[in-house]
This record gives structure tokens, C-alpha cells and sequence, in this order.
């Protein structure tokens, strides 16, 4: 189901080092009314967050090589004040945000269900939820 654009554009920043997962991502957020931006490297996705406006959420995979998802989440503290972090993880999420920088405000399980998800980020953005 495609759902109608937001009324406020909403950008996405995702971060995987798998291409494979940021462009399924993108493609389905796109979707559903978001653009979406894509980095493979932290470092990428802290030159995107330099230069890009009006990013709304950032998701990153917790493990890639070079920087992982907590160190990307504490550098874009400066970078992208108040701007959430959503970090997604093969390993056991149920510790949650404990110890997280504070710009992390969910740690979800992968694999997740895209319905969960999309619902996971509504709710952090403050968006109605999809209809069905």
C-alpha cells in the first residue's frame, strides 16, 4: 500500500554497510511519503548529516566496520542536535537505550517486520500511524 506524501517532509538518514539493506529500506520508506538519504560508512553518513537540511531520524546498523552505530549516534550529538537516533542490531536488543548516547531513543532487533517499523518511526516522529 502507498500512503499519501506527509504533510511535512520527512528525511530519513539510514546506515548499513550492506547496500542491499539501505536500498530496500529506501525504497520503502520512499513509499510511504519520506525521503530517504543512504550512507554505507559512519563516515559517510557524518558528511550527509554536514550537508544535508531537515533530517528528521537517523537509523544505523549497530555493527559496521569503522564506526559502529553508538559511536555514529554520539557523533551526531553535535552534528544533528535533536535529532533522533534509531539503532538496529542482529545481536540481543532487549537491553534497549541503557547506556546509549542520549539522541538513541530505540534499539530494535534485526530482522524486523517493515510494518513494525514504519510504525516504530511514526510513533518517534510524532506522526498518526498508517492505516491499514
Amino acid at each position: 500500500m502507498d500512503a499519501s506524501p506527509l504533510p511535512d517532509e520527512h528525511k530519513l538518514l539510514v546506515v548499513d554497510d550492506e547496500p542491499l539493506m539501505t536500498e530496500l529500506f529506501r525504497q520503502y520508506m520512499t513509499r510511504r511519503g519520506f525521503q530517504v538519504l543512504v550512507a554505507t560508512t559512519g563516515a559517510e553518513a557524518i558528511r550527509i548529516a554536514g550537508q544535508e537540511a531537515g533530517i528528521s531520524l537517523v537509523m544505523t546498523d549497530m555493527t559496521m566496520p569503522g564506526m559502529s552505530g553508538v559511536q555514529l549516534a554520539e557523533a551526531l550529538l553535535t552534528e544533528l542536535p535533536g535529532v533522533p537516533v534509531m539503532i538496529a542490531t542482529g545481536h540481543d536488543a532487549s537491553s534497549g537505550i541503557e547506556g546509549m548516547p542520549t539522541n538513541v531513543v530505540a534499539v530494535v532487533q534485526k530482522p524486523f517486520q517493515n510494518r513494525d517499523l514504519i510504525r516504530n518511526i511514526r510513533s518517534i516522529l510524532g506522526l498518526p500511524a498508517e492505516s491499514s
